[in-house]
């Protein structure tokens, strides 16, 4: 297949990240960006609300439950504002669709036009970088963590269960299932129900989808709040979303991290929600029923991509509250005096608050042995990186670093922006904790949430840095329109040749073009080496992390070879695991860190003498195990897991050699019979 083929796939994995959420924001009123930019985390919230529910009921999961909670919540949505309207349920349906003579949004046809172009663009950009990155439409990414979310997807499409609650079945051996994060597992099962396509291809599609409209869309209704109505600075925002090197690429490399990779994708509409409920956006209002509702109705859906997401919402927030507190009863023409009892219960609510996030600050993080990364750098280097957009070993971005830091300076003095610039801060500061201070219990206290991984906080960065870029071209662009109209004017002769105006749009057209020029050329070393990084990753060859290019083409022959109900014994560490997700045949492990059946760690320590142990016969019979993945002794962290029942078969009586592609082997037991 390639990339060209899978558009229509990208399309429809498109329309079903925005249609059930489309229907919920339309039907509470929204339009034009605001309800594209949210419809997205609104579906993911019904998904995985419904994932962790329809299990109660005995409900299979599927892409059309997903539908159907859209289609409900949209109906509930409309009955609940035409009650409170006193209008006809009726005339509600009808005002989902755009009237004629109408426009989406308040602004004039250009500037949409303008507006939707450049999202288009950054969403084109988007998915240019990461057909590069991905390779091509069937690899997978040869880390660590893809052995489990490849598989996690197969397991929903057997179970018939998304649940955050119990996918992590998979791995727990005898011991309950544990809550995992499973809303991307479940839109990924789901994309294939309605495709049809491969896991590997079904993956990177919706990764695409998420990346080149989710993230693109939410970068631009976030930048909205920031800047006010100003349509440069929003189409802006939609182009920078494909400009920076740590989001959404480095969590497509490193990982892999797709549950993160969700969540922060989900992130900027989420906190554009917070900042509209809180009313602290620029020249925006939205009535009360959305402006209460669509917070709530993201937040799990937030949750269940990755809690670290949630918790980034939660710590984003605390500025937009502050604000707003301040703002409303301690400001000039506060509201204290006359609403006594209105600011004794915001006060009481913020106290509240700030309880709530001290708990959820100790309690919703990994366990200490799972937040086990070293900083990499100095504080001084950690600095560096922000100051040039150069996290995680990235050459400097000097195009978006120089329009960060002139947006910064702008909205600092403009004022008003108090809580983006205080986020920004945030995000800054966990990261220089992270990336350039000792590991300790501070350390741990403070960025503990996200693993004390400099890679996690670093994808935040983009997040908090592009609103401010967005406003220095919008900035950039009103200076430079002046400028050229006076350049234009100053130059015109006595004789009247072109207006001033035609001249000045020729002048601002090549000013303009050459600085769009040289701002992408600054990019370009930042973007190559994060794309280059990415392709080492997904780029099958004879010496990959995981999966081998032998050791492929050995998983592509099981289901000629392997029957339906046998089982085969693999050493997860080498990559065999995925046997189960590729291949669709049961394997002894799903993941690297599969907590072991009694019978299964009996296989891993003594298959080989299945020939003469009578115990290995019956944890064979209680297995099903019937094959054996032999890829060698090279581990995908270059580390050393010795599984002794399933080395060394070549010399043992208990298997036959059935497939052998250089080193990759696949036996046939054959005692026990």
């Amino acid at each position: 297949m390639s990339w060209l083929q899978t558009l229509p796939f990208v399309l429809a994995a498109v329309l079903f990240l925005l249609l059930p959420g489309g229907l919920v924001t339309a039907s509470l009123g929204l339009r034009g960006l605001p309800a594209a930019a949210l419809a997205a985390p609104v579906t993911v919230s019904i998904a995985s609300v419904l994932a962790v529910l329809m299990p109660f009921a005995g409900l299979p999961w599927s892409a059309a439950a997903v539908l159907v909670g859209g289609i409900l919540l949209s109906a509930l949505s409309l009955a609940f504002r035409r009650a409170k309207e006193g209008t006809s349920l009726r005339g509600s349906f009808a005002d989902l669709l755009p009237r004629p003579g109408t426009r989406a949004g308040n602004g004039r046809p250009r500037t949409a036009g303008w507006v939707a172009a450049a999202f288009a663009a950054g969403a084109g950009l988007i998915l240019i970088e990461l057909a590069l990155a991905f390779v091509t439409p069937d690899s997978i990414s040869q880390t660590f963590d893809n052995v489990f979310h490849l598989n996690g997807v197969r397991y929903i499409l057997d179970t018939g269960s998304a649940s955050s609650l119990t996918m992590s079945k998979m791995t727990s051996g005898d011991a309950a299932p544990y809550f995992y994060p499973a809303a991307w597992h479940g839109l990924a099962a789901a994309l294939i129900q309605l495709t049809g396509l491969p896991i590997a291809v079904a993956v990177n599609v919706l990764n695409m989808a998420i990346a080149a409209v989710v993230w693109p869309l939410g970068c631009m209704l976030l930048t909205r709040t920031v800047a006010g109505n100003r349509p440069v600075a929003v189409g802006a925002a939609g182009i920078l979303s494909a400009m920076f090197a740590a989001f959404p690429i480095l969590l497509l490399d490193f990982g892999v991290l797709y549950p993160n990779f969700l969540a922060i994708s989900m992130l900027p509409a989420a906190l554009a929600s917070v900042a509209l409920l809180f009313r602290v956006a620029r020249e925006l209002e939205w009535p009360p029923l959305p402006r209460f509702v669509l917070p709530v109705l993201i937040i799990p859906g937030l949750a269940l991509a990755h809690p670290n997401g949630f918790m980034s919402l939660v710590i984003l927030a605390v500025p937009i509250a502050l604000q707003a507190y301040v703002q409303t009863y301690l400001g000039p023409g506060n509201q204290r005096r006359g609403h006594r009892t209105q600011w004794i219960l915001a006060t009481s609510g913020l106290a509240a608050g700030a309880a709530a996030l001290y708990v959820l600050w100790s309690l919703v993080r990994p366990p200490e042995d799972a937040a086990f990364w070293p900083p990499p750098q100095t504080p001084r280097g950690a600095v560096l990186d922000l100051l040039t957009n150069g996290a995680v070993d990235r050459p400097a971005a000097a195009g978006v670093s120089v329009l960060m830091l002139l947006g910064l300076f702008l909205c600092w003095r403009r004022g008003g922006r108090t809580w983006m610039l205080a986020g920004f801060v945030i995000t800054a500061v966990l990261y220089v904790i992270v990336s350039g201070t000792l590991k300790g219990d501070v350390r741990s206290a403070l960025t503990g949430v996200w693993y004390n991984d400099s890679n996690r906080i670093a994808a935040l960065l983009p997040l908090t840095a592009l609103p401010f870029a967005a406003v220095a071209v919008d900035t950039l662009a009103v200076w430079l329109r002046r400028t050229a109209d006076r350049l234009a004017g100053s130059r015109r002769a006595g004789t009247a040749r072109r207006p001033v105006g035609s001249r000045g749009r020729i002048a601002f057209g090549i000013i303009g073009g050459v600085l769009v020029a040289v701002f992408v050329g600054a990019q370009v070393p930042s973007m190559r080496t994060a794309i280059g990084s990415a392709q080492k990753a997904y780029r099958v060859t004879d010496h990959s992390l995981l999966v081998t290019a032998a050791e492929q083409r050995v998983i592509d022959r099981l289901d000629e070879i392997v029957p339906e109900d046998a089982a085969i014994a693999v050493n997860p560490w080498t990559g065999g695991a995925l046997a189960y997700a590729l291949a669709h045949r049961e394997t002894t492990a799903k993941h690297i860190l599969t907590a072991n059946t009694a019978d299964v760690e009996t296989l891993n320590q003594k298959l080989r003498d299945a020939d003469h142990d009578p115990a290995v016969c019956a944890a064979l019979a209680a297995t099903g195990v019937r094959y054996v993945l032999d890829f060698g002794a090279n581990e995908v962290h270059f580390g050393k897991h010795p599984f002794p029942g399933l080395q060394n078969l070549n010399n043992s009586l208990a298997v036959r050699l059935v497939l052998s592609d250089g080193p990759a082997r696949l036996y046939e037991v054959t005692a026990c019979r």
